[in-house]
């Protein structure tokens, strides 16, 4: 957990770029989290359970056991989207909105604040209140 006051302005630029990052990830996390559900489901039902993942490294290939890397895999985006759910059920109406136009849809400030009827500067404004809600509540997944 981060108290937004502890931190320098260029720390909390960065961290603020992270949580951006992940809120406009968040429907990919949902996807990728679906589709590695089924390659697990896939590992499980196969016999021999064997199956490979190659990691490239340089030039060389590195051979991991698939369902372990899958399961952690998966075990982070769970985290995350269950943090962000978490953070966003405690926003306002209003910062709700701001989320899912801003990031989830991808909208420029211009186009959400025509949506939800503020101005640029106000939706700034609310940016920022919701950018420190967000560095408090999501602790750790800043760092991700």
């Amino acid at each position: 957990m981060y108290l937004h006051q502890e931190m320098s302005k260029t720390e909390r630029k960065r961290l603020v770029k992270n949580i951006e990052k992940h809120l406009k990830n968040y429907n990919n996390y949902k996807i990728a989290s679906l589709n590695l559900t089924k390659q697990l489901d896939f590992i499980s039902s196969n016999k021999n359970n064997k199956i490979l993942l190659a990691e490239s490294v340089g030039d060389c290939y590195h051979f991991h056991e698939s369902k372990d890397m899958i399961t952690n895999e998966l075990n982070q985006l769970h985290l995350i989207i269950a943090s962000i759910d978490t953070s966003l059920s405690e926003l306002t109406e209003l910062e709700t909105k701001f989320i899912q136009y801003r990031y989830f849809k991808n909208w420029t400030i211009e186009k959400s604040a025509l949506e939800i009827g503020y101005s640029d500067k106000a939706l700034f404004v609310i940016r920022n209140q919701v950018m420190d809600k967000l560095l408090i509540s999501l602790g750790t997944v800043i760092f991700m």
